[in-house]
């Protein structure tokens, strides 16, 4: 729960930024495309948050009765272990086992559409995904989303990383006090800053560059209020580890 409201910010600045800095008219995504909406829906407690109030009572009801993946990683523990050469566990959850997310309406429209996760924001195809079996984004848009993915897990210092569906529970859950400790199945974020471009990869730095310098408050950029959330939660690392040692 450190700093929601600044995390807020940036996460809602990175969301704006995405949806003005990538062109869509080479993707065939359009509303009622729905084939990628599954229920394999990773994200950070975070996303989960931004997502919460927009969440009705009864959905609770539904999403404790479904059986969906949960990652082993983070994003950034995967891009970690790629970068020190490691080999990250397999997922043995069967493709053939997703069902369709409980956010899609009878029209297949998405319900939480302003305030859905990262992981579909980028889930885009220049083809049918029905058609050819699998989504084909184009190579920018791709990697830019692996970049962001790893931004987005950076921002939620201190916070976990899990289905979105766990997350979504969790946070009811806290919010009425029934619950004492973190589920085993809800994992830590990383912070990860060591990105996978390459020196002459210059519209990717370039991509990063412009997020940074975005501004999302007077007189302050992505990047100004990001050193300053990850400055603020040393010290609160600290109190936090001081309080507990003394009860």
């Amino acid at each position: 729960t450190y700093r929601l409201e600044d995390k807020l910010i940036l996460l809602k600045g990175l969301y704006d930024y995405l949806d003005s800095a990538l062109s869509r008219d080479e993707l065939f995504c359009k509303p009622g495309c729905s084939a990628c909406c599954t229920t394999k829906l990773y994200a950070t407690s975070l996303e989960a948050y931004y997502i919460l109030s927009q969440v009705p009572e009864e959905f609770f009801e539904k999403i404790r009765k479904l059986t969906y993946p949960r990652p082993k990683l983070t994003h950034n523990e995967l891009i970690r272990a790629y970068r020190l050469g490691g080999t990250p566990p397999e997922e043995d959850y069967p493709l053939t086992s997703l069902t369709p997310c409980p956010f899609l309406t009878k029209d297949n429209l998405c319900s939480i559409y302003e305030r859905r996760p990262l992981m579909c924001r980028i889930m885009v195809s220049q083809s049918d995904c029905r058609v050819v079996g699998y989504a084909n984004p184009p190579e920018f848009h791709y990697m830019v989303g692996l970049l962001l993915l790893q931004i987005v897990e950076n921002i939620d210092i201190g916070g976990l990383y899990g289905s979105l569906f766990d997350l979504l529970a969790f946070w009811k859950d806290l919010e009425s006090g029934g619950i004492e400790e973190i589920p085993p199945y809800l994992l830590s974020n990383i912070e990860e800053e060591e990105y996978p471009i390459l020196p002459h990869e210059k519209d990717y730095q370039r991509f990063l560059g412009e997020l940074y310098r975005k501004e999302l408050l007077p007189g302050k950029t992505f990047r100004d209020l990001w050193v300053k959330l990850k400055e603020g939660f040393k010290e609160y690392s600290v109190l936090s580890f001081l309080k507990e040692i003394s009860e």
